[in-house]
């Protein structure tokens, strides 16, 4: 959704703005918007767009994904589920710079999500991907080094928060 790609985009344009004379740097005065953004003096810009939005005519170095899915609902809708790989093949993908790099950040929901779908085209020769997973709960071989059952933000959620939504949610959530 375009609502939520801007309202980050336009938190990460303020906290850019809120340090960037300690490095040196400013927001170009022309370029300011909520949806597309850049640094005086240089050539990357940040675009904000949802899934289906407009970034045609724009090139991308490094195309970031963030929670293509926003619900269960979502999730379970086959509609939607080709609706996000549509987007993904024929409008991002196709703007991806020579050397560039896609991050897909992500709950999974659903098997046939666009990260089901590109793990499987991976599994057929397609792109490779890296995928760093990071559970609530620390489990075997955690990419962090946490321990078994460690929790990823204690500080934000103790364990037995933890817990307590699991049991809430049930196992599928």
């Amino acid at each position: 959704e375009a609502g939520m790609a801007e309202y980050w985009s336009a938190k990460a344009r303020d906290a850019f703005e809120e340090s960037c004379l300690e490095f040196g740097l400013r927001l170009n005065p022309d370029a300011k918007a909520q949806s597309w953004w850049r640094i005086d003096g240089h050539e990357g810009y940040l675009t904000a767009a949802g899934i289906g939005g407009p970034i045609t005519g724009k090139g991308a170095n490094i195309a970031i994904i963030d929670d293509p899915v926003k619900s269960a609902a979502e999730a379970a809708s086959p509609v939607y589920r080709d609706k996000a790989w549509d987007w993904y093949r024929s409008t991002l993908y196709s703007r991806l710079a020579p050397g560039g790099a896609i991050i897909l950040i992500m709950t999974r929901w659903h098997e046939d999500d666009l990260a089901g779908r590109l793990l499987d085209d991976m599994a057929k020769g397609g792109e490779e991907w890296v995928v760093l997973s990071l559970p609530a709960i620390a489990e075997e071989n955690d990419a962090l080094g946490r321990a078994i059952g460690e929790p990823l933000w204690p500080g934000r959620y103790s364990l037995a928060d933890l817990d307590r939504i699991r049991e809430t949610q049930g196992p599928y959530y």
